[in-house]
């Protein structure tokens, strides 16, 4: 019997999200016959300064909603209660708005189902999901490059938004510029960005002009319409964006169309 040629088959994918999450997304490419080269882009650190969100998670009650944007952001905030001795039934007497599935599942996690999850996984969705906000407390916790969009229209509709620092994004330590225009310039079919953070931290490492033409014979893959913005604004030319914005929408979308592109 003739065995089916897997549909990435052939193909080198570079994967650019940070190390501790880029294994599960190279597996699942390498199971559908991809080569995946991990180049980690961004490293997920504790913040500097914990005052504010401390301050934030120890008076919770205040709260009527908390708005997690981010898996990071839901790991880091828990992971903050437990130093601060603050029970994960805190989070009770709170409303919780979660951006996607994943991060929903991470706040699941402590046996809490979220109270809205937008049917489009993009932070400025939640704004017009959570009704009326005239008055509300709204507490913010992510990174400390986040976008201004989702607490600019918050405030916009009456909310008093807390925006504290859950997590930092920064270029890993170890992130070789010469390591990355080796792998871009020995042949590269797919590059992933899940993250604006990723895409400019590639291009940054890819200063040099000959290095960043080899990008035009690349296909760009992008985890939604924020990164693949950042793209375009980089000068890339964006050939596939997952719908829903998932890394198992991402993967099926490769699967299914990268190789008509």
């Amino acid at each position: 019997m003739r065995m089916s040629i897997m549909p990435l088959s052939g193909m080198k994918v570079i994967v650019t999200r940070p190390a501790n999450q880029a294994i599960s997304l190279s597996t699942k490419l390498r199971n559908l016959g991809a080569t995946a080269i991990e180049v980690p882009m961004i490293e997920i650190q504790s913040p500097s300064d914990t005052d504010s969100i401390d301050n934030s998670i120890q008076n919770l009650r205040k709260y009527d909603w908390v708005i997690f944007t981010s898996v990071h952001g839901v790991e880091f905030f828990l992971r903050r209660m437990t130093m601060l001795h603050v029970p994960e039934s805190s989070l009770d007497g709170v409303k919780i708005a979660a951006i996607g599935p994943a991060t929903s599942a991470a706040i699941q996690s402590i046996g809490r189902t979220p109270d809205y999850v937008p049917s489009e996984f993009l932070s400025e969705r939640i704004a017009a999901g959570l009704g009326s906000l005239q008055g509300k407390r709204i507490l913010l916790p992510r990174a400390d490059i986040a976008s201004k969009k989702l607490p600019l229209l918050l405030r916009d509709k009456g909310a008093l938004v807390d925006e504290v620092v859950a997590y930092k994004t920064v270029v890993p330590r170890e992130l070789k510029r010469d390591r990355i225009k080796t792998v871009v310039e020995s042949g590269v079919d797919a590059i992933i960005f899940t993250s604006p953070s990723t895409v400019h931290n590639f291009v940054d490492a890819l200063k040099d002009v000959s290095s960043m033409k080899e990008l035009n014979n690349i296909k760009i893959v992008c985890i939604g319409p924020v990164t693949a913005e950042a793209a375009t604004q980089s000068g890339m030319q964006v050939a596939l964006v997952a719908n829903p914005h998932t890394i198992d929408a991402l993967v099926e979308a490769m699967a299914n169309e990268i190789k008509r592109l």
